[in-house]
């Protein structure tokens, strides 16, 4: 009876030993998956949180050598994306396996079966021969698939240079590693996406181009989605289709226009996102993507203003978070597409305004002959209040205007005009510099805004005699080349901005032209021209003046004063340059 119990009791014993164990190795396992899980809950890249999973994933399952590799649907093979302890020829053999159509043949299992794949010997259980396993060195092997939102993002891959006994212990930490990363690598594509979003919007909002604003939605569609293509639609004047944007490279064909009352597109006029399976059965030819998601961009108005297109060359597998990222990115889109077009249909009217503060009729200048070349500031700088004039007075002698109104755009260039053409009506009652700059001054002064002024060189030439009478008011200080002498002048007459302050008095002075002299005058943005900390200055056109001034036309001699300035450095002003001569008499 004692023995009888004595059995009993060890066996009880036993079992007793064998539950402390299996909670012990429970304990552990739940231990490890939840370190493994803080530290993988700290919002982070999907980079990131692949290299640091790869690096404590090989730590805890005592791996040699662990990789992780994406998977390219579509193009059916891997491409590495974190690795530990690989380096050297390893290194190398790793990334040509993984670019191969076949390659990384045990991971595609895993991947394909979508559990964790766990090898105790590669060479003894078939996988490998000894040769591949000795290539790969992987003598055991442990391959885990990683799933988000039911798509296949790749695997992850321990290897062991030895064969390897798995435990049933070994299995459920692979299966809950394998759960963790994906889960992880869930909240890092959500924390990409929304990086992507913050950045794009940072980048596409401080476009004025539309051209650019469209570059950059394709762009940033694709990054976003790791799309294969992309494109942009806008509505046509019908309203009833939208159509591929023809600054970038035009769709393929069967693409280029969609009609928005059809049954496939309708959730676009509607305000919905639009996903497509079947995109082959729509396009032109054997090849091409495959599937597709369609976001509207929404006008101001709550109007469709058009769509953002999505292409994938593999069947569209996307969560509910991709399709409000693209929907997001399209909003986004919107306001960039409506400001563009707001800029530039003002850049449109601004230009029309300019052209016709340029052109003048030009009147018969006797012995004399003008040029003037006017460039606007580079990039995406609007048009500014730059003009110049020349027109008859009805004493027979001719008005000279070179004059910059401050501030850019179509209401810059309007009080332009009005300034242009309130001179023009002074000058005709009094032709006088001090007396007409008075009178547009005050006239000005009640006219524009308290940020808004105007510097004016006006001169008034005698084409009988080539005396000129000159004004200024607070414009750069015009220059005179004497061709006699082959040295250059400053004309300086004192007066304030037009504009800004009433009643103010303007000087005025009096110089003649000889045969061959060249009088040149410019707005601020040629002396203003910068490299590096250096202006270009007044006395560098003065210096160019006197170097060119008897070798070109008075047409070609205000471009080649231009260009100096331009060699010199940026130009970063609209800049008029108006020279006028009196030919040299033939002999």
């Amino acid at each position: 009876m004692v023995s009888q119990a004595s059995e009993v009791e060890r066996a009880r014993l036993s079992e007793l030993e064998r539950m402390v164990a299996s909670l012990r190795e429970d304990s552990e396992l739940a231990n490890a998956l939840l370190g493994l899980s803080g530290a993988l809950a700290e919002v982070r890249s999907l980079e990131e949180t692949i290299d640091l999973a790869v690096r404590m994933v090989n730590e805890l399952m005592g791996a040699d050598r662990s990789f992780a590799a994406s998977w390219i649907p579509g193009q059916e093979r891997f491409r590495v994306t974190g690795q530990v302890g690989f380096e050297g020829e390893q290194l190398d053999s790793l990334y040509e396996l993984a670019d191969t159509p076949d390659g990384l043949p045990l991971l595609r299992q895993a991947l394909r079966q979508r559990a964790p794949l766990m090898i105790g010997d590669t060479v003894t259980d078939g996988h490998l021969t000894m040769n591949d396993a000795k290539m790969r060195t992987a003598r055991a092997y442990c391959g885990l698939p990683l799933i988000r939102w039911g798509e296949e993002f790749g695997g992850l891959a321990l290897l062991y240079n030895q064969p390897r006994r798995f435990t049933p212990k070994d299995e459920a930490l692979a299966r809950g590693i394998a759960r963790q990363v994906g889960a992880a690598l869930a909240n890092a594509r959500q924390f990409n996406l929304l990086q992507t979003l913050r950045t794009f919007g940072e980048r596409v909002g401080s476009k004025l181009s539309l051209q650019e604003v469209v570059v950059d939605v394709v762009a940033g569609a694709r990054e976003l989605l790791s799309a294969d293509g992309a494109w942009v639609y806008f509505l046509d004047s019908s309203s009833s289709s939208l159509v591929a944007a023809t600054h970038v490279e035009p769709p393929i064909p069967g693409l280029t226009r969609i009609d928005v009352s059809d049954e496939l597109w309708r959730g676009l006029a509607e305000g919905r996102s639009v996903p497509i399976t079947t995109l082959d059965e729509l396009i032109e030819g054997d090849s091409g993507p495959t599937s597709a998601l369609a976001a509207p961009i929404p006008g101001s108005d709550g109007t469709l203003l058009g769509a953002v297109l999505v292409l994938f060359d593999r069947q569209l597998v996307l969560g509910s978070d991709d399709e409000e990222a693209l929907s997001v990115l399209a909003s986004q889109s919107a306001l960039a597409i409506e400001n563009a077009q707001r800029f530039e249909r003002q850049q449109r009217v601004a230009r029309s305004l300019q052209q016709g503060l340029l052109t003048s009729e030009v009147p018969d200048m006797g012995t004399c002959q003008y040029g003037a070349v006017y460039e606007p500031a580079g990039g995406e700088a609007e048009i500014g209040g730059d003009f110049f004039d020349v027109f008859d007075l009805p004493d027979g002698r001719l008005a000279l205007v070179v004059g910059d109104v401050s501030g850019k755009g179509a209401e810059a260039a309007a009080q332009t005009a009005m300034a242009k053409y309130m001179l023009r009506a002074f000058a005709t009652r009094n032709a006088s510099p001090s007396s007409a700059l008075f009178h547009l001054n005050n006239a000005l002064l009640k006219s524009f805004a308290d940020d808004r002024f105007m510097t004016i060189m006006y001169a008034v030439l005698d084409p009988e005699t080539n005396r000129v009478v000159i004004g200024s008011g607070g414009h750069p200080d015009p220059l005179v080349y004497r061709y006699a002498t082959r040295t250059v002048e400053a004309i300086e007459v004192s007066g304030s901005i037009l504009g800004a302050f009433a009643d103010q008095s303007f000087e005025q002075d009096v110089f003649d032209l000889e045969e061959g002299d060249v009088f040149v005058a410019y707005t601020d943005g040629l002396v203003e021209a910068r490299s590096g900390d250096k202006l270009y200055g007044r006395w560098r056109v003065e210096k160019s003046l006197a170097h060119y001034g008897s070798s070109f036309s008075v047409e070609d001699l205000a471009r080649r004063l231009y260009d100096d300035a331009r060699e010199f450095g940026s130009v970063t002003d609209d800049t008029i340059v108006f020279t006028l001569g009196c030919k040299v008499a033939p002999k």
